[in-house]
């Protein structure tokens, strides 16, 4: 479902569809012309380690950090990081979003899901802003699977540059009449990174 529909499925409300709910709408569609990017991953840690210990530009080193061992016996490996995601409007119209809910995937598997609960504005003409989200999240469903390891291994091994596509599904938030409405539905941003850009931020 798109942006012109969200307009339309506010206008069937009637009388309650004010100006702020327009404005709203207006700043959601100038959304999706927005260009967005990871501006920074830092403060990662798996079961409590600093990844630079385990992630070298040759690849995996386990054996650096014996606590994951213990992470993997007991079935609970936690990750704790901070990304910056980057949003530019080129457009002439602000953006904005206000709270919503979100899930950030990284290629085809969920990494955590939650609620981001601060309103956010891109000011038009090139106006940028940075969304930190602080992920805490159980990674052990994820990388226990072998393919995912070998997918692992060969994305912080390859001798070429490999890319990872992450994505961040949001939900946002209409308020109308002081209820919060949902948009039905979930809109994706993509955004593909190489290996040699994750070992940047990593090292």
């Amino acid at each position: 479902m798109n942006y012109f529909k969200i307009i339309f499925l506010f206008l069937s409300i009637g009388s309650v569809f004010s100006c702020g709910v327009k404005t709203q709408v207006s700043q959601l569609e100038a959304l999706q012309h927005c260009v967005f990017g990871v501006n920074s991953i830092d403060s990662v840690y798996v079961a409590g380690v600093p990844v630079d210990r385990i992630v070298k530009k040759g690849g995996l080193d386990m054996t650096r950090a014996p606590q994951l061992a213990l992470a993997f016996f007991q079935q609970k490996v936690p990750l704790r990081a901070r990304l910056d995601l980057g949003i530019s409007n080129p457009g002439t119209e602000d953006a904005g979003i206000n709270d919503f809910e979100y899930i950030l995937m990284v290629a085809d598997y969920e990494l955590l899901r939650g609620v981001y609960e601060q309103t956010i504005l891109v000011p038009g003409n090139g106006g940028e802003v940075a969304v930190p989200f602080a992920i805490h999240t159980d990674i052990h469903p994820v990388i226990s699977r072998p393919e995912n390891q070998r997918m692992l291994s060969d994305f912080f091994s390859a001798s070429k540059d490999t890319s990872v596509t992450i994505t961040l599904r949001v939900k946002p938030n209409i308020v109308v009449a002081d209820r919060k409405i949902s948009y039905p539905g979930y809109i994706d941003i993509k955004k593909r990174l190489s290996s040699r850009e994750v070992l940047s931020y990593l090292q």
